[in-house]
């Protein structure tokens, strides 16, 4: 079985590409053998065989490409170019780690005329192992960005670690560089192979001018070398895939191609997958995927993209946003300004998505919308877009899978977990059939009550002056003494202190009346915590009360046990459940009081924590918590009674 998996692994990946049956049995044999022997035993063999292999190519030339973005648009280019009059291979899709390295060696033959290979460059000493297995004669580096910053922490550490594939070159190699980015540029320093730069600068051997790329049309560009100029219509979108273009026609020349040959190449290649690839639909509808990764400094492109976009409205669906670093919600909230900017409509995905409501303009409040989960986005978009709307899909493709949009436009979905973290994309999965995952915001609100059903007492319309606080939690017994459940421990405290009945009504418990004269609805959803906006919505709805009327209390497992904080408005802050109010009502603009349940220096799973019992010793502390809250809430009440009457319009 072993032999059988190696042998398919090293074939042909153009075989892979085009047989469905020859890809479903690699795929099950490798799980079969990685189950039986590891997945580190079965990397190390491809690893193993690969070394061996290598030295026996000596026709092929092996070219290798990195780089903090384009990498894979630049490969697909490149063996575009290279298959305009030769034969060879490359690592399919964006699998560029050492393992599949490995095996695009194993794919490469004698009789070849070439192999390509993207290598990743996402920690520091990791292009060592991939730079000595495939043994490049050319290398092309495309830029110097922010992708894995976390790992390196300064542009100049990740590029020494992209340098090294400029420094393995052989003397007689060749090494294209961008010559627009001075990290890339500075590699000739260390290169004993002979250079070709790229870019729009007037010193590069290869210089790109005439720049256009206004959809519908695709980007066009006039390639200049020397006394040559072409200009090359490709079918990619964005300004941007310039470096590509340029660092693949680099590629081909390196290999004995002429310009000519080169461009003509060029012209042959479709957008990959997920990488500004347009996805039209029978309705009219043009989707724009740039949906593998988000990078934080690659939003930039594409909101020019859309800027100078001809369509009849513009859509922008924003997802996961990676290397943000220090400060991620200001900078989701930077996003959104600049995409409202561009767009009729921009929609935020994911668990940071509640943070960019505060960036609404007054007056256009409905063009800027906020999902924490991808099922009630799609639910959302495809009930709003209509013939001659381009939309945007931005995210990383491991967290969001935003193909869902499209997929469930045709109900060829049925998956809608947000947590599954495979690589690839869905319409690739086995289980995108199998329903799983949240449902529909609008399915799990309770049923509203009919016209002419007797209202209970409590549910009798909130006045203009009345408050609304609202205690999070989960309604089943077995939590009642959790950190997720203080939320309605304080409600209930209050509840006492104020001598109210709880009153059971649709969808919850709620108790009234008056305090400091003011009145005052306590209210518990009866959902589940992270569908509690749907059921606060639903209540809202037969109440008639607004946000700036309610008082949210939470858990804050990120605050010291014990500790009572207040907001104005704001984030979810990680809290789903708050989470699922802000996004029910599409606003920010609920007060908070947040008790912390955190444990300082311990690590936890986070998950199981919040659903267990306090202890006795964090009970205690709780018991004045829940004291200090109701006490916050109070004053927070009588703050604003005083306010209001020393305002100015009294």
């Amino acid at each position: 079985m072993a032999k059988a998996f190696l042998t398919l692994g090293s074939a042909s990946s153009n075989d892979m590409r085009a047989s469905s049956l020859y890809r479903r049995l690699y795929d099950a044999l490798a799980w079969r053998v990685r189950r039986a022997l590891g997945d580190e035993l079965v990397d190390g063999a491809f690893v193993t065989i690969a070394r061996s292999w290598r030295p026996f190519l000596k026709r092929p030339v092996f070219i290798g490409i990195s780089g903090s973005a384009g990498k894979t648009t630049t490969k697909e280019l490149l063996l575009g170019v290279l298959s305009y009059k030769g034969r060879g291979t490359g690592n399919p899709g964006s699998l560029n780690v050492a393992p599949e390295v490995a095996k695009t060696i194993l794919r490469v033959r004698r009789k070849h005329d070439f192999c390509v290979a993207e290598l990743s460059e996402d920690k520091p000493g990791v292009l060592d192992l991939p730079l000595a297995l495939l043994q490049p004669s050319v290398g092309i580096v495309t830029v110097i960005g922010n992708d894995h910053w976390s790992a390196f922490g300064a542009h100049s550490s990740i590029a020494i670690e992209v340098g090294k594939l400029i420094a393995s070159l052989p003397a007689n190699g060749t090494a294209i560089l961008n010559a627009d980015d001075a990290l890339v540029n500075a590699m000739t320093a260390n290169c004993a192979a002979k250079t070709m730069t790229y870019g729009i600068s007037h010193n590069a051997d290869l210089r790109a001018e005439d720049i256009s790329s206004v959809w519908p049309d695709r980007l066009q560009v006039s390639v200049v070398r020397g006394t040559e100029r072409i200009k090359v219509k490709t079918q990619l979108c964005g300004k941007h895939w310039v470096t590509s273009v340029l660092g693949a026609i680099g590629g081909g020349l390196a290999t004995g191609l002429t310009l000519s040959e080169c461009t003509n190449g060029i012209a042959r290649v479709a957008p990959f997958l997920g990488r500004m690839q347009p996805v039209p639909t029978a309705d009219g509808v043009t989707f724009i995927r740039d949906d593998w990764k988000a990078p934080l400094w690659t939003v930039d492109s594409c909101l020019e993209f859309m800027t100078e976009a001809r369509a009849n409205r513009k859509i922008i669906v924003i997802g996961n946003l990676s290397d943000c670093g220090a400060g991620a919600p200001e900078k989701y909230v930077k996003v959104a300004k600049r995409a409202q900017d561009v767009a009729d409509l921009t929609v935020f995905v994911g668990p940071w998505a509640s943070q960019v409501l505060k960036a609404r303009k007054p007056g256009k409040e409905d063009a800027l919308r906020a999902f924490r989960n991808v099922r009630d986005a799609a639910e959302f978009i495809n009930a709003n877009t209509q013939e001659g709307d381009l939309v945007l899909l931005k995210g990383t493709n491991k967290q969001d899978h935003l193909i869902r949009i499209i997929m469930a436009r045709t109900k060829s979905i049925s998956c809608w977990r947000d947590d599954c973290e495979l690589l690839s994309f869905c319409d690739e999965c086995p289980s995108r059939h199998k329903p799983s995952g949240l449902p529909l915001l609008t399915a799990s609100l309770p049923s509203p009550l009919a016209a002419t059903q007797q209202q209970p007492l409590g549910l009798r319309a909130i006045g203009p002056d009345e408050w609304v606080i609202v205690g999070l939690g989960n309604p089943e017994p077995k939590y009642a003494g959790t950190p997720h459940n203080v939320g309605h421990r304080v409600v209930d405290q209050l509840a006492t202190t104020l001598r109210l009945n709880w009153e059971t009504v649709s969808g919850g418990w709620i108790a009234r009346g008056a305090v400091n004269e003011q009145y005052v609805c306590l209210v518990k959803i009866q959902m589940a915590m992270n569908l509690t906006g749907a059921g606060l919505m639903r209540l809202s709805e037969n109440m008639s009360f607004r946000p700036e009327q309610c008082i949210i209390v939470f858990d804050d497992l990120d605050m010291p046990i014990g500790s009572v904080r207040h907001r104005l408005s704001g984030g979810a802050g990680g809290h789903r459940g708050v989470a699922s109010i802000l996004e029910a009502f599409q606003t920010d603009a609920f007060r908070r009081v947040k008790v912390g349940v955190g444990k300082a220096g311990e690590k936890v799973d986070r998950a199981n924590y919040v659903l267990t019992p306090f202890d006795a010793s964090s009970s205690l502390v709780i018991e004045q918590a829940l004291i200090t809250a109701g006490d916050r809430i109070l004053d927070m009440m009588e703050r604003s009674r005083l306010a209001k009457r020393h305002s100015p319009e009294d």
